[in-house]
């Protein structure tokens, strides 16, 4: 099974220093199809399934793509990786924005604006090109992802693109609720073997990981060397 290590707690995030935070200079590397590189590698093109525009293809940066062929080869038989979102065209970008605001305004009625754009900031980023500081899915080095076991996903303790503080990586590391257990054991699996290959982890999200972009580039200290990628623009 999994190594003992990768049942390691969640820790506390970090603060974040964006400020110490270089505009991305973008390394030129490729895109590739992560699917085509494992059998363990599973797309579920989410947003294509929700009728949303976008790329049918999974694409991401060939270093990414190959850091998740080094995390599912650690995977015991019968489990995979199952890739939710990767590279995300601006069209795409723009219409889960207007679906995730549609949904808060119809959940919290009376939000300021303020506070709208402050609870959207936390779940997608504003579906507009900014060179110096790109979306992370338009870089193609942004994953949404999840484990999952003969096809089926393992139990998160939510659904992907929950927008509560459930879905927070570490929400079940405090006060665990009776019969998360499990979920949270699962988040930990992921969380572990993903870091374990050199992913960052955005802590509003347990499906969201990253490298060479500009999350990846707070939490190491490092420069940002993925950019806006040029497929991605309208």
């Amino acid at each position: 099974m999994f190594p003992q290590d990768f049942l390691s707690p969640i820790p506390a995030p970090a603060a974040e220093d964006w400020s110490r935070v270089p505009p991305p200079v973008d390394c030129g590397e490729a895109l590739v199809d992560p699917t085509a590189l494992s059998p363990q590698i599973l797309y579920d093109a989410s947003y294509s399934q929700q009728g949303l525009p976008g790329l049918e293809t999974c694409l991401l940066r060939e270093v990414v793509a190959q850091k998740l062929v080094l995390a599912a080869d650690q995977l015991p038989h019968g489990y995979a990786i199952l890739i939710f979102d990767a590279l995300r065209p601006l069209s795409v970008q723009r219409a889960i924005y207007e679906q995730f605001k549609a949904r808060f305004l119809r959940e919290k009625p009376g939000i300021s604006e303020e506070e709208l754009t402050a609870l959207l900031d936390d779940f997608v980023a504003k579906p507009v090109k900014r060179l110096e500081r790109p979306a992370p899915h338009t870089t193609g080095g942004a994953v949404d992802l999840t484990l999952c076991k003969d096809g089926l996903p393992l139990d998160m303790g939510t659904g992907f693109d929950d927008l509560t503080d459930l879905a927070r990586t570490d929400a079940l590391e405090h006060a665990c609720p009776t019969g998360f257990e499990q979920a949270r054991d699962n988040r930990r699996l992921l969380y572990n073997l993903m870091t374990s290959v050199g992913f960052v982890n955005y802590r509003c999200e347990w499906w969201h990981y990253a490298y060479g972009e500009r999350q990846w580039a707070v939490r190491t200290g490092k420069s940002p060397f993925y950019g806006f990628c040029l497929v991605c623009d309208d």
